[in-house]
């Protein structure tokens, strides 16, 4: 199995992130994030050692997809049972492209890289991708967002965070005792053992629930995050990972014989922060890429999602509460999708591109794939 050397940059490092990207052909991790135009300029004029400041945490057409399914830290102990009876989890998926063809022709096609002519996850989510399994124990959900610098050497970015993504979802599906992070571990040393995927990289967050006893783990690798809103509230947000601003944590694969290969930062399953949860009925939790919270503040999340339950009438049949939910991750994902085409806002990006010394205002552009879970309990959902 590979092992990546995970060298760093040094903390008294001046150089821009585009400049060292200009020094090389090929992409370093630094160079492994998509930016625009206003972006480059953001980190080109600004002069702020990027690794001086803590990472900060960022608190039309889109599709959507549904099904109802009935640290180095140690994992804490599962309880064995729940005296007030076992779970069901509602779930819905909504994603959008940032890059969406929307006119068809023979002059657009051949601007298209080869790759994005062709679809290679189970929908066109843009470089983002996603999984919700049934599993023995109840439910595993995961969303990934791969490194676009990739597109620079020809390298399909979705092509990783796809098979990452598929490899959780078969997983989860096979083993008997799984917790969020032995998912995303054995899907990763899957990928690499398995080389179907030459170069790469991808954040990842992944959720596992046992519908059982309600007890949820989570393992968060990069700036993909979940919220956990339990009356109206946000009772838990995951920090986003970062190694210096707009360049998160992210499992990566390099090529045997790739230049400079020792030189590339990369990170594993094991340095992605765990926590575990006990769920409650009526519990929500939103899991999406940075696409969506580079561009919608939690608060502005909590709103949403309070103002769209509200109007959920009490004692609605499951097909009801799946179509609740399922408008639901759309609204959230048009939401972000709208905010992020707005020049005048100072977006949670924005804000944190001002915490390391830029002076951006305006939303982020970017693939946006958003899973919304409700939380039932059986015997509360049967009164």
């Amino acid at each position: 199995m590979f092992r990546p050397v995970a060298n760093r940059l040094s903390l008294n490092a001046r150089a821009s992130i585009y400049q060292i990207w200009r020094r090389s052909l090929v992409p370093s991790f630094v160079a492994l994030r998509p930016i625009t135009a206003r972006q480059e300029y953001l980190l080109h004029t600004s002069s702020t050692p990027p690794l001086q400041h803590q990472p900060v945490t960022v608190p039309t057409f889109s599709s959507e997809d549904t099904v109802h399914i009935v640290n180095d830290k140690p994992e804490p102990s599962e309880p064995q049972s729940n005296p007030n009876g076992s779970y069901n989890y509602v779930v819905a998926a909504s994603w959008h492209p940032k890059n969406r063809n929307t006119r068809k022709s023979k002059d657009n096609a051949e601007k298209i890289p080869y790759w994005k002519r062709n679809k290679v996850g189970k929908v066109d989510a843009g470089e983002d991708a996603f999984f919700h399994t049934n599993t023995r124990k109840g439910l595993a959900v995961g969303v990934a967002d791969g490194v676009g610098g990739w597109a620079e050497v020809g390298v399909d970015p979705a092509l990783f965070s796809w098979t990452l993504m598929n490899n959780c979802a078969n997983i989860a599906k096979d083993l008997e005792s799984i917790n969020a992070h032995d998912i995303l571990d054995n899907a990763f040393t899957e990928l690499v053992d398995g080389r179907t995927v030459s170069a790469g990289s991808s954040t990842a967050c992944i959720l596992e629930m046992c519908k059982k006893t309600g007890y949820m783990t989570s393992c968060n690798l990069g700036d993909s995050a979940f919220i956990l809103i339990r009356d109206e509230k946000i009772v838990f947000e995951s920090p986003s990972q970062q190694h210096f601003f707009n360049c998160p944590y992210q499992l990566t694969v390099v090529p045997d014989n790739y230049p400079n290969r020792a030189s590339y930062v990369t990170d594993l399953p094991k340095d992605g922060d765990r926590k575990s949860f006990f769920l409650r009925n009526g519990d929500l939790i939103v899991l999406a890429t940075d696409g969506y919270f580079d561009n919608v503040y939690s608060q502005e999340t909590v709103q949403l999602v309070n103002a769209h339950m509200a109007q959920l009438p009490a004692g609605a049949n499951n097909a009801d509460v799946l179509t609740h939910v399922r408008v639901l991750a759309k609204m959230l994902t048009d939401a972000a999708r709208r905010l992020s085409l707005d020049p005048k806002r100072l977006s949670p990006w924005a804000k944190g591109a001002r915490a390391h010394g830029g002076h951006y205002r305006g939303g982020k552009v970017d693939d946006i794939t958003c899973i919304v879970t409700l939380v039932q309990q059986e015997n509360n959902a049967q009164e």
